[in-house]
């Protein structure tokens, strides 16, 4: 009795084991190394996409998913069908930088070195780049941010908010690409810099959430084997780059937007530190760097879903259209 009750009960115990087993999570190397992971929550029915995530030293992380985009193809007019295109701001000229109206097709212009297919809008008021991480802004983002290739950085102005619509590069022709990642810089609060893709109908392909790492850099990127990516929205930070904006690292100083406290994902409670004076919880301030997408490819049919039609936009492009 004794051994023929042993046997059915270990039998269970391996089995009941081998079960749990498979609801727990794969590890990985820590935040300062790349992560491939299966999409989740929103993303899960579109269980074929790669993402990529990385923090800290994310050159690795960057690395892999430029391989799995493919070769970079030069900067020039027409789609080549396969590969990458890459977005640095270290083109854009002087007359360019550190103003607000940064062209919103200056990486689709019909030019050498422009023809790269990207089409910005934004719920804001425009664009910036710098070539000082803000710093002319608020002496205290010296602090804060860092760039990923030098020296150029990259936000919206006015919102925290942005969109970025693929075009067979030089042209008005509508695209889609295979995918799409970015580089951010100074995530402290999860949630707070995330990407969401679209499809030529304006459908979800899911929303992306780049890794916490205050005062570093972090990339998310995600890869499908087949193009589908019409457009992309990108959330960097919880409030715009602005004078006087204040960062939640910066301990001191009013927010830009006191009266929409937000707590975010694994904060349900925010320190005094990370409070104002009036007791709203202080905003992450975010910035952009290199911007890395699949080679854009014509898409027949396609129709521009974006909150701001491409006329408007280009009418609105600024010098040096």
């Amino acid at each position: 009795m004794k051994h023929g009750f042993a046997l059915p009960a270990l039998l269970l115990l391996g089995l009941a084991l081998a079960a749990c087993s498979r609801d727990l999570p794969t590890a990985t190397n820590g935040p300062t190394t790349a992560a491939e992971r299966i999409a989740t929550s929103e993303s899960a029915k579109h269980s074929d996409a790669r993402v990529f995530t990385a923090a800290g030293d994310i050159n690795a992380g960057v690395n892999a998913f430029r391989d799995a985009l493919g070769t970079l193809n030069p900067n020039l007019p027409g789609s080549v069908g396969s590969g990458r295109r890459e977005i640095n701001w270290d083109a854009v000229p002087a007359a360019n930088t550190d103003t607000n109206d940064f062209p919103v097709d200056f990486f689709n212009q019909p030019a050498p070195g422009r023809a790269r297919g990207a089409v910005f809008s934004t719920p804001g008021t425009g664009f910036r780049v710098s070539d000082n991480n803000f710093t002319d802004l608020n002496l205290e983002f010296a602090n804060e941010f860092v760039f990923f290739s030098p020296i150029r950085t990259f936000a919206a102005v006015g919102s925290n908010r942005m969109t970025q619509t693929f075009f067979v590069p030089g042209s008005n022709t509508p695209a889609i690409s295979t995918g799409f990642g970015v580089v951010f810089s100074d995530v402290d609060r999860e949630g707070s810099a995330s990407i969401r893709l679209l499809d030529s109908q304006g459908r979800s392909l899911g929303r992306y959430e780049a890794p916490v790492a205050p005062g570093g850099l972090s990339f998310v990127g995600v890869v499908f084997p087949t193009a589908r990516v019409a457009s992309v929205e990108i959330k960097s930070g919880e409030a715009p780059i602005a004078a006087g904006a204040r960062d939640v690292s910066n301990r001191r100083g009013d927010d830009d937007d006191d009266d929409d406290a937000v707590v975010g994902v694994g904060l349900a409670t925010a320190s005094d530190d990370d409070r104002d004076h009036h007791g709203a919880r202080r905003r992450d301030l975010v910035i952009m760097d290199d911007f890395i997408y699949g080679e854009p490819i014509a898409a027949p049919g396609v129709t521009i879903r974006s909150s701001v039609g491409l006329d408007s936009l280009r009418a609105g492009g600024g010098p040096g259209r």
